[in-house]
């Protein structure tokens, strides 16, 4: 197994060289950088692999990074991601017949070039390539819980201590809770944020577009009957919506098959197991 170490300085050759002398076989990457660089170096990695299409190149990252969420994006013909604690890798390497460190040196005080090109010139010796690649990720762990309504609060709000027990389910489903009520100039000042929400919109301005984007970025809506819940209504597919039922019920306002949990008789873990289910 062959080693290449900061094979950008100097004129030793470069990673291409010795490809082209492997011609057949695997190569490990191991590249230890953060999420920009990361990205940064995933078109350089598809053009790689695709000048040597009888070469398998792993790209070697550190885990607990959160790349594992990139890995659709990542992976494809001759191509692999492996996670390590130990980006010295040293790990069974035999089944490597190359393993070379990408420093993916830095340009960032130059205007003529980018980080990415620069690796082409100066570390694999291939022609210059460049661009970020469109990506995308895993599931979006982003929840939004609207709890309190302004007109006919006592009909409708989640009381306070079945509002904490949704909360810490959303967590304990391994989702991010976000309170998504906006204070605005009709707001009701009974509806106090709850103590134990450290996630919300209550102190960005009130406006329907940055609501309509947050509801958009959010893979479930959890709400009481209100104007959020009917503007999630006109966003999201039914399956994605929940409605907490108190003494308003769904099919007053929608004939859509969402789903509907009554707080009033709430089982503890409803809103885990819904977020499992789907």
């Amino acid at each position: 197994m062959l080693r290449l170490k900061r094979i950008w300085e100097g004129d030793q050759p470069k990673l291409s060289h010795y490809l082209d002398i492997l011609k057949k076989g695997k190569v490990g990457l191991c590249f230890g950088h953060g999420l920009g660089d990361t990205v940064m170096f995933l078109n350089v990695f598809d053009k790689l692999a695709s000048l040597y299409p009888d070469i398998q190149f792993d790209l070697i990252l550190q885990r607990n990074l959160g790349f594992e969420e990139l890995v659709d994006d990542i992976v494809g013909k001759n191509k692999a991601v492996v996670y390590t604690h130990d980006l010295s890798y040293n790990q069974e390497t035999s089944e490597y017949d190359i393993i070379a460190d990408i420093d993916f040196p830095m340009s960032e005080n130059q205007t003529e070039i980018t980080k990415a090109e620069k690796c082409c010139r100066d570390e694999l010796g291939i022609e210059l390539i460049s661009g970020h690649k469109k990506i995308t990720c895993g599931v979006n762990k982003l929840v939004g819980l609207h709890l309190q309504i302004t007109c006919l609060p006592d009909s409708a709000n989640v009381p306070y201590d079945i509002a904490k027990k949704i909360w810490q389910e959303i967590k304990d489903a391994g989702y991010i809770p976000l309170e998504i009520l906006m204070e605005h100039v009709f707001h009701n000042p009974v509806n106090k944020k709850y103590d134990f929400i450290d996630r919300h919109l209550r102190d960005i301005p009130p406006k329907i577009s940055t609501l309509i984007g947050i509801i958009e970025d959010c893979n479930k809506i959890i709400c009481c009957v209100s104007g959020v819940f009917h503007t999630a209504l006109s966003i999201l597919s039914p399956e994605r919506i929940c409605l907490l039922e108190k003494d308003f019920l769904a099919p007053s306002f929608t004939k859509l098959s969402i789903k509907r949990i009554n707080i009033k008789e709430y089982q503890d873990g409803s809103i885990k197991d819904w977020l499992q289910i789907l």
